[in-house]
């Protein structure tokens, strides 16, 4: 394995997997095409020459979100992405997989949770502006309060995210493993072929948001009736996924 792919629900432990893989097979972490595109708002010409340029690299670890790939669309309610990439990114999406070794698709299936942590890093990302404490490590830990109004958006749109991951067919995974099933501890080499390693991640959780959301209790009770009156192609049961058909999103053997 060269080139290895992270296919992930947001919040659901990408920077440490990549790090942990980074360390143990000795390949750097490289941000893939799609995650400068949204970024830095680059068109499909200039994608296109930078997914040669990515292509090219022989080995490394990286990682996508369904969101990065897909167009939004307002129109269909459960689907606040469509299901199939704009016509000028699908042939740039497929000659990214062509050359992608193995692929590990991440869900969390605690949705609440994700959508507590990914408020919380929006808003932090907000305040500060440069993203600092955010979305990526090391976490800004101060208590914050989040307005109701953006937690709403901010749920109906993990929904969405998690209904786009499941019913694409562009992203096909080798292997599907549960953050829930992520020890944080040397076993979890095994999802990625290695046995056990003793290379300790550089990137450490961040404290509870029972701590870091002054509101949490409001938010928790909203999140918790929203998934449960919102179910498509999933069952939540309290805030937990407890079924899913994940036929779309395993790599045909």
């Amino acid at each position: 394995m060269n080139k290895i792919h992270i296919f992930s629900s947001p919040r659901s432990g990408t920077h440490y997997l990549e790090s942990l893989i980074s360390k143990t097979l000795d390949v750097p972490v490289v941000p893939t095409p799609f995650e400068e595109r949204k970024a830095f708002n680059i068109d499909t010409k200039e994608l296109s020459n930078q997914i040669n340029e990515f292509n090219s690299t022989d080995s490394l670890v990286c990682k996508t979100h369904p969101n990065w790939l897909f167009p939004y669309d307002t129109s269909v309610e459960q689907f606040k992405y469509l299901r199939e990439p704009d016509s000028d990114m699908l042939p740039l999406i497929r000659r990214f997989t062509d050359t992608i070794d193995y692929t590990i698709g991440v869900i969390r299936l605690n949705i609440v949770d994700v959508s507590l942590s990914f408020a919380l890093a929006y808003h932090n990302f907000r305040l500060t502006g440069d993203g600092t404490g955010s979305f990526r490590p090391p976490y800004d830990n101060k208590t914050v309060t989040i307005p109701m109004e953006d937690f709403v958006e901010n749920c109906n749109k993990i929904l969405a995210i998690y209904e786009l991951m499941i019913a694409q067919e562009e992203i096909k995974c080798d292997k599907i493993i549960y953050y829930e099933d992520l020890a944080f501890d040397s076993t979890d080499g095994i999802f990625f072929g290695e046995r056990s390693h003793d290379i300790e991640s550089s990137i450490k959780q961040a404290k509870s948001k029972k701590i870091t959301i002054a509101n949490y209790d409001e938010l928790y009770e909203y999140a918790v009736k929203f998934y449960s009156t919102h179910q498509w192609s999933m069952k939540i049961n309290e805030g937990v996924i407890t079924e899913m058909d994940l036929s779309n999103l395993k790599k045909s053997r």
